[in-house]
């Protein structure tokens, strides 16, 4: 459907149309033109309109004779009048055809510039409508970027803490291990004085006991000899007596004071030391030196089978009964059980205080004979516990020290706390347990770990008021928990039925 600024433009035309059919009709006729323009802003317009010719006198006007007539200013008067007349009439049309065009421009104009604005005032609401949604949009866009920015600022913010707590924390951490390894370092210097110190007093202790040793030797050698020459003076006394009875007095004091010598020598021959003449005899166990009289706890030698040199032990002659060889002390921290593999089989330590007695000698004494293990421990508030078992004996090296155990008791909790078979003993460059995870090099010292375990009496000894929450302490988890570290502990073997 045409618009009305169409519809008047259309009018226009034919207008225009019309004006131009009549200049045709006028060049036809033969007369001349004349052109009439109208200027309107950028555009014009031209409308060329016929020129009216005058009117060709009378047929019989022309061919009159009549010269006078011709010439009368009257008949030439009408002559001229008639153009003049049609142009005025033209002139007039002209000018009522230019308002008519006028009026019609105007009204063409007036209705084109609100038909405009309508479309202009139309298109910018479009726009505007368009620009609006296009605006919200991208507003609730950027609401949401924002909102995922916020987001994300506040998780990294929120992350960025945590790790500069973490750092702080690490941090602190790592000086106090710095502070308490600096610490410690002095302590083992210190102790390792006192070590060489003790060390030199035990050898002196040695030397002198053994001269002393020597010294009871050949007294008791010498008591010997005069106890078989007073016997010797006894029975000639005896002879004399009865043969002299006359005398009897004088021999009954002589007889009597030979008796008081002899019961004299008796009783420093009996009052001579245990510990003297067990030195003389060859043990292989705490049981058999007790077994011979010694009652004194107290460090021994024994002969082990199958090993060439003599071993001293410390041997506990009262808890339970006594008889107990010990292979594991802890009580101080003055010895570092982070050992290798090498130093747990052949020991170390004191013996008077902290020691692994060595993983190859207690195999070849479980070796020989059916042995029990004792294993007692203590906490930090003075509770004390003990877990026995019956039947204790450990592989030998190519068996990786295997762990076999029966016959749990005691009150370290309800249930023991190694795996009774089929364990191998690890430590820190000999990987034997059942975990990927290394437990000797992450829970410390050498044990018997499993898959890490439920005990390891040979970690890291924390003192007092720093002992919760330590996984590579001196654990025994069914007594005080996994994380708990013990302040004293002892294992000790003697053979079964005693």
């Amino acid at each position: 459907m045409l618009s009305r600024p169409a519809m008047l433009l259309g009018g226009l035309l034919l207008a225009v149309a019309a004006v131009t059919v009549a200049q045709r009709r006028g060049q036809e006729a033969g007369g001349r033109r004349r052109a009439h323009r109208v200027q309107h802003g950028q555009c014009s317009y031209t409308f060329v309109l016929p020129e009216p010719e005058p009117c060709p006198p009378e047929p019989e006007a022309f061919g009159s004779s009549n010269s006078l007539q011709r010439d009368s200013p009257a008949a030439a008067l009408n002559l001229g009048d008639w153009p003049a007349q049609r142009v005025r009439q033209l002139e007039k049309v002209l000018e009522n055809n230019t308002e008519q065009l006028q009026k019609l421009e105007r009204y063409i104009q007036m209705n084109l510039r609100s038909e405009l604005a309508q479309v202009q005032q139309h298109m910018v609401q479009n726009q505007t409508a368009t620009m609006l949604e296009l605006g919200t949009s991208l507003l609730n866009q950027t609401t949401a970027q924002t909102r995922k920015l916020t987001d994300v600022e506040a998780q990294v913010l929120n992350q960025t803490s945590r790790m500069e707590i973490q750092l702080l924390e690490t941090s602190l951490s790592t000086n106090k291990l710095e502070k308490q390894l600096l610490l410690q370092g002095h302590e083992l210097h210190r102790l390792q004085g006192r070590n060489s110190a003790l060390e030199t007093r035990v050898q002196a202790l040695e030397t002198q006991q053994q001269a002393e040793l020597a010294s009871l030797r050949g007294e008791k050698e010498r008591l010997r000899r005069l106890l078989g020459r007073q016997s010797g003076a006894l029975a000639g006394l005896e002879r004399s007596l009865r043969a002299a009875s006359s005398n009897s007095s004088l021999l009954q004091r002589q007889q009597r004071q030979l008796l008081e010598s002899v019961q004299r020598l008796v009783r420093v021959v009996a009052q001579e030391p245990a510990s003297v003449r067990a030195a003389e005899q060859v043990f292989q166990d705490c049981a058999e030196i007790q077994r011979f009289g010694a009652n004194v706890s107290g460090i021994y030698t024994i002969h082990v089978a199958n090993m060439t040199e003599p071993r001293k032990v410390f041997c506990d002659m009262e808890a339970n009964g006594g008889g107990w060889t010990l292979i594991q002390r802890r009580e101080n921290g003055t010895v570092n059980f982070q050992r290798n593999w090498r130093d747990y089989k052949q020991g170390f330590g004191d013996l008077a205080g902290e020691h692994w007695l060595g993983n190859e000698v207690v195999h070849q004494l479980t070796s020989r004979a059916a042995y029990s293990l004792r294993v007692e421990l203590q906490d930090w508030e003075g509770n004390e516990a003990y877990a026995q078992y019956e039947h204790f004996q450990l592989g030998s090296e190519g068996q990786l020290y295997r762990l076999s155990l029966s016959g749990y008791s005691g009150s370290a909790g309800r249930q023991s706390s190694l795996v009774l078979q089929g364990t191998n003993f690890s430590t820190r460059d000999a990987d034997n347990d059942n975990c990927l995870c290394k437990c000797a090099q992450m829970l410390s010292g050498g044990w018997w770990f499993d898959a890490c375990g439920l005990s390891n009496l040979n970690g890291i000894y924390y003192p007092a008021r720093h002992h919760a929450r330590k996984l590579n302490g001196i654990r025994w988890h069914y007594f005080q928990g996994p994380s708990y570290s013990l302040r004293a502990t002892r294992m000790m073997v003697r053979p079964v039925g005693i």
